[in-house]
């Protein structure tokens, strides 16, 4: 007889992406003794993500300026040092998130593409089928990422320009068809 698990096992990760390119994915892990092991992320793991990839991979681009930072209000978004990382680069006025002065409503419809598109796209294309080993799950994510098409990510960042436009049309409230 096999034993199962109770749980399967899981990957904290990270990703972002404009309409013109992707960043990540990263892995939160700790060293274990022997292989890496999958950790809850802090303030200060989340600060060093946006600080040592994310912005550093905007400005290898030459587009800090032009991005617009969007984000939830997980806890370890909204410590003091990351939202000061954030409005350093990004100024307030480029930052969304609810703990920013051009918050969203805690109400409003989720307008983020990495929940609305990006988290349903992998879920679909990562476990297509059966995954053997954590390693398998984290190649996985990682080529699906990859593979994503430039054009795609310009599909997805008009979708998203057009979701914000008629939920400002129906005054913030939810767009069922959508």
């Amino acid at each position: 007889m096999q034993l199962l698990p109770l749980h399967s096992q899981k990957v904290t990760v990270w990703c972002g992406f404009t309409a013109a390119f992707i960043v990540g994915p990263f892995f939160f892990e700790q060293i274990g003794p022997s292989d890496p092991v999958t950790c809850t992320v802090n303030g200060t793991d989340y600060e060093s993500l946006l600080l040592n990839q994310l912005i550093s991979a905007l400005q290898q681009r030459g587009c800090v300026d032009s991005t617009i930072f969007m984000q939830d209000g997980a806890p370890p978004h909204i410590v003091t040092p990351v939202k000061q990382l954030l409005n350093l680069h990004f100024g307030s006025g480029r930052i969304i998130n609810r703990h920013f002065p051009a918050a969203l409503s805690p109400r409003s419809p989720d307008l983020n593409p990495c929940d609305f598109w990006l988290r349903v796209y992998l879920k679909d294309v990562v476990y297509g089928g059966p995954i053997a080993n954590l390693a398998e799950l984290k190649h996985r994510i990682t080529q699906r990422i990859h593979n994503i098409t430039t054009e795609t990510l310009r599909c997805v960042g008009e979708h998203a320009v057009l979701r914000f436009q008629l939920i400002g049309e129906n005054g913030g409230q939810h767009i069922k068809h959508f």
